[in-house]
């Protein structure tokens, strides 16, 4: 069972790995972990239980219910949702954690669950998601039968807290929401909204039928690209499976990095803040470090831990190179369509289109992330630093190299035998120049 447990929540292949008895369990160990049970305290604590749209999804959750409340906690389950709704909804009520049912964009066949304790604050492998995996592999099995079970919906307060935020205007836009739940949100969001939006794959279907559901590969771009280009539309928007991530496309059809998108929006301040600071991924762009300066803070890869440099340093946003965005205004959670609504008023005020708008954040050439297979990891690691050890280094994540023209992180997957490498500089010679020799260092220790 321990192959399910990830760095930041539990993932596998449904039914061999996930499935109805490990998903009973995992809500046992979260209640226990949690101390949510009423057992000597008098009153059982609350347990907030969403779901994506995936074909295992509803059997799944009824099992994580059943674990639950066997544990003494109640549960509260919010209906099918996306992963920010269940941020949301938790907070709303001042809950004492939450499981949400999805494997998030990965294929159909995936299934899992992600954890988070009060606030919604995440769970991961360094704040206790170990703790609740040695409960789940034990025998023991609490079944005291005494918790209550009641569902409840806010999902109505969310699309209210979402039309607030957002100023009316009749942009041509784009949404993929690529067959995930997203729409659960955006139809009614719409409603209140004076958007002139042109929707494409809006059925909730689990099997994922038109593409899959990962945004950070190209191929799932393609219908987006070609609706943008046929209509004329001024942005374009895809969703993943669970619609926690967001990515963006320019009226030319091309992607934006992640951090072009937060450049966007910390550059435009507007309403929104008057001078924020920002957590963002250590992998983001010199050219939008230089853009915020002292008002950001780095953190290591992984939402968790972004969100946790947010709450630190009274961030106001948080970003992740994977297209997570986090709002102050979400109690430092994310919501990848409160970023879509932002875009949208920044695109609406220029007068130049949106590739124009990042020009300026294009000063450096960036390799993008390149997944280097090795078993060797530290081995590789060390050598690395051993060879680069006259640039200014950090440990925060993996091993960080900057030098005045060209910078580098390697790190290793939390999941796989990967080691994966970003590079940027000032020139595309030589960034080729240092893929190469890095990947060659790399591979000494393969």
């Amino acid at each position: 069972m321990s192959n399910i447990f990830r760095a930041y929540d539990v993932r596998g292949i449904y039914p061999e790995e996930i499935n109805t008895d490990v998903a009973r369990r995992v809500g046992n160990a979260v209640s226990r972990y949690l101390k949510a049970h009423s057992a000597g305290s008098g009153q059982a604590k609350t347990i907030v239980v969403g779901e994506d749209g995936r074909i295992s999804s509803p059997e799944l959750r009824q099992a994580v219910i059943g674990g639950i409340t066997a544990a003494g906690a109640d549960s509260v389950y919010i209906g099918q949702c996306t992963t920010p709704l269940f941020y949301f909804s938790i907070n709303k009520l001042n809950a004492d954690g939450g499981i949400m049912v999805t494997a998030s964009h990965n294929p159909p066949q995936y299934n899992g669950f992600k954890i988070v304790g009060p606030k919604a604050v995440p769970i991961s492998s360094d704040s206790g998601l170990l703790d609740i995996q040695k409960i789940t592999e034990s025998n023991v099995v609490a079944n005291e039968k005494i918790g209550s079970s009641k569902e409840i919906s806010f999902k109505e307060d969310y699309i209210n807290f979402l039309a607030g935020q957002s100023k009316a205007n009749n942009l041509k836009i784009v949404i993929d929401a690529s067959n995930g739940v997203a729409p659960i949100v955006l139809n009614e969001l719409f409603k209140k909204t004076n958007f002139n939006v042109i929707p494409i794959n809006f059925d909730i279907d689990g099997t994922f039928p038109n593409h899959l559901s990962d945004i950070s590969k190209e191929e799932n771009l393609r219908d987006l690209r070609n609706k943008i280009l046929e209509t004329s539309a001024s942005v374009g928007f895809a969703f993943d499976g669970d619609a926690d991530r967001l990515t963006v496309l320019d009226e030319q059809g091309n992607k934006l990095g992640a951090e072009f998108v937060m450049g966007l929006m910390f550059k435009a301040k507007s309403r929104w803040f008057r001078r924020p600071k920002v957590a963002y991924d250590l992998r983001f762009s010199r050219s939008i470090k230089e853009l915020i300066g002292k008002n950001g803070f780095s953190s290591r890869t992984g939402y968790s831990f972004v969100r946790a440099t947010m709450k630190k340093h009274d961030a106001n946003l948080g970003g992740e190179l994977s297209g997570h965005f986090d709002f102050k205004e979400m109690n430092y959670a994310e919501s990848a369509i409160l970023a879509m609504l932002r875009i949208i008023e920044v695109v609406a005020k220029e007068s130049k289109p949106l590739s124009e708008l990042i020009k300026p954040f294009l000063k450096y050439f960036n390799s993008g992330e390149i997944n280097i297979e090795i078993q060797n990891c530290e081995q590789a690691l060390e050598n690395i630093k051993a060879k680069y050890a006259d640039g200014k280094m950090n440990e925060l994540d993996g091993v960080t190299v900057e030098y005045p023209n060209w910078w580098f992180n390697a790190r290793p997957s939390n999941t796989e035998p990967l080691l994966r490498l970003v590079v940027e500089a000032n020139t595309k010679e030589l960034m080729d120049q240092k893929i190469a020799e890095l990947t060659s260092e790399i591979n000494k220790t393969a």
